[in-house]
């Protein structure tokens, strides 16, 4: 239920809390300051209502020292990270997501299969289920990758530009076609954004050609080199992890572009003629790696 502060419900220091006039007893003692509020919802779990209280934060100003983090996005791992620093890595898998997805898919299925009257309200309480759970765990994923950003000092989180990925996979069969379209990855990176941003670390997009195929030792390019999330470059023989590999390819293309945009006034990088696109065959590539 949205409620609007200062119309639905308001504080006074004598009075407190008031919803439409009457006084609120609230037990999380964690509330920020009155003079952010803004507007919010009021949910009811089981006997207990929660208040998701929207406020206004003063974003600080961006560090200037530090190191990068590069992130891979896929279906069966959310997010993949490493950074410049060290070696320590971080991964989110999608796994619970994805069949908590197919669950509801399944039921909704079953349910909408009967077409009887209570099976269609059934529906109607249904409806806005897999965006809510979908929401909830982009929310732990983004704020744990941010956290793991802030725990190596990195001053910059770099991701794919994958605007045309949806577009890319209408030739493609209808399961792959499916998976892609229902991959929430633009909300996964509006979330990490604005949380890297609260914590001073700027937020970046690069093109994503060839993260996945390209070795990041010896440069080399070739489909072969990725296999499943298995990666070996047939020039050099550099193995790894695949998207750790990918991950270390975004993040030095981050280096590369801003070195390019000092020195030749272009992001332009090595092998993407175009700056941060990325071609049809090259988008579903990338994505459907990683659903093997």
């Amino acid at each position: 239920m949205p409620v609007v502060w200062n119309r639905d419900f308001s504080f006074t220091k004598t009075k407190g809390l008031c919803f439409w006039g009457k006084p609120i007893k609230i037990s999380d003692k964690r509330m920020p300051p009155v003079e952010t509020w803004k507007d919010s919802v009021l949910q009811k779990k089981g006997d207990c209502w929660y208040l998701i209280l929207c406020h206004r934060i003063t974003v600080p100003e961006p560090k200037t020292e530090g190191c990068i983090v590069g992130v891979d996005s896929g279906i069966k791992r959310i997010f993949t990270a490493t950074n410049s620093a060290n070696s320590r890595t971080f991964t989110f898998s999608g796994g619970e997501l994805n069949g908590r997805r197919r669950s509801i898919r399944r039921t909704k299925a079953k349910v909408q299969s009967k077409g009887t009257r209570s099976s269609k309200r059934l529906l109607q309480r249904m409806s806005g289920h897999e965006a809510k759970v979908t929401t909830h765990l982009m929310h732990i994923a983004s704020k744990k990758l941010v956290q793991y950003a802030e725990s190596v000092g990195a001053r910059r989180i770099v991701m794919e530009k994958l605007s045309n990925i949806r577009e890319a996979s209408l030739a493609k069969g209808k399961e792959m076609r499916d998976r892609i379209c229902r991959w929430p990855y633009a909300q996964g990176q509006f979330f990490v954004q604005y949380k890297a941003e609260a914590k001073s670390i700027t937020f970046e997009l690069v093109s994503p050609k060839n993260t996945s195929r390209g070795c990041p030792k010896c440069g080399h390019i070739d489909s072969r080199n990725r296999n499943g999330l298995k990666f070996r470059c047939l020039l050099c023989g550099h193995k790894g992890d695949a998207d750790r590999v990918a991950s270390a390819n975004i993040r030095n293309r981050s280096v590369v572009s801003r070195h390019n945009l000092v020195t030749e006034g272009s992001r332009n990088t090595p092998g993407s003629p175009e700056p941060f696109e990325i071609s049809s065959e090259d988008a579903v590539h990338n994505a459907s790696l990683v659903l093997v």
